[in-house]
């Protein structure tokens, strides 16, 4: 896992979220990024990706490093993702990771991966505005 140090120029890789603020603590591996702010945790993923279970979990471990130990709001953009196999489902549906889970999409394959993982231990929703899904996910949340 590498953190992106405050300060220091994003990483010469295309990443799946859309630029960095430099005062926003951030990690970026693989097929996903996390994001750290006020509001709580943005993770993306990229287009295109099929996720596995090591994707999962390597992702698990960067909201948990960003959140030290706390359940904070955590927005999920699925924007053109291609699927999420069965093993890296459970992984979802089993973990705690976030207070409220809002997750992000564009059309009806989004809607669909989204459905496919609403049952897991946290309350999810499924919105096609990130900032409408920030707001849900934030709402009734400790102040981050």
């Amino acid at each position: 896992m590498r953190q992106t140090v405050l300060g220091t120029p994003a990483p010469a890789r295309l990443c799946p979220a859309s630029g960095h603020d430099p005062c926003v603590r951030s990690y970026c591996e693989g097929k996903f990024c996390v994001q750290s702010t006020t509001a709580g945790l943005q993770l993306w993923w990229a287009a295109g990706s099929l996720l596995n279970s090591t994707d999962v979990e390597c992702a698990h471990h960067a909201v948990r490093d960003l959140s030290e130990g706390y359940l904070l709001p955590l927005v999920v953009h699925l924007q053109a993702m291609t699927g999420i196999a069965a093993d890296a489902r459970a992984l979802i549906l089993e973990d705690e990771i976030a207070a409220r889970v809002a997750f992000v999409g564009t059309g009806p394959v989004d809607q669909v991966i989204a459905a496919f993982l609403d049952h897991g231990i946290c309350e999810s929703r499924y919105f096609e505005r990130a900032q409408l899904a920030a707001e849900w996910a934030g709402a009734g949340c400790p102040a981050t």
